[in-house]
């Protein structure tokens, strides 16, 4: 495996508000981030982004389940586990996706692919309620 996609590998596993200094040894300064929430492009606003998605977040670990790597490229399926206080009582959420990365020197583009719904809108009851419904519907 490519020391860019280890690096990469080890520093997802454990996510925090301090850990985000350390993009910059895995990132480009001109990398692209994307995931269902938005985009973001340069490594300044890659860290503004993660410091405010991480702002409240108590705890965040990323299990990696596989890496297919080639040169320049890596597609990596990951098990997100993370608490929140105001999403699903501060108990864990788990969330299953995969990060596609590309990369020279250091990863140029990064892309994440999972569901949001799982991760926030099935957290609040209200709406956990409404998904659940619709998606019976669909199964009926």
């Amino acid at each position: 495996m490519h020391t860019i996609v280890e690096n990469f590998c080890l520093y997802y596993k454990e996510f925090n508000q301090d850990s985000i200094a350390g993009l910059d040894s895995i990132y480009d300064q001109n990398a692209v981030f994307e995931d269902p929430i938005g985009k973001v492009e340069g490594l300044n606003d890659l860290k503004h982004h993660f410091r405010k998605m991480m702002s409240n977040v108590s705890y965040c670990r990323f299990k990696i389940t596989d890496v297919v790597a080639n040169d320049g490229q890596a597609f990596i399926t990951w098990t997100m586990s993370f608490a929140h206080p105001k999403l699903n009582g501060h108990k864990e959420i788990t969330v299953t996706g995969v990060s596609e990365i590309k990369f020279d020197e250091r990863i140029t583009y990064h892309r994440d692919y999972f569901d949001v719904g799982s991760m926030f809108y099935e957290q609040v009851p209200i709406l956990k309620t409404i998904i659940q419904a619709l998606k019976k519907r669909l199964v009926a």
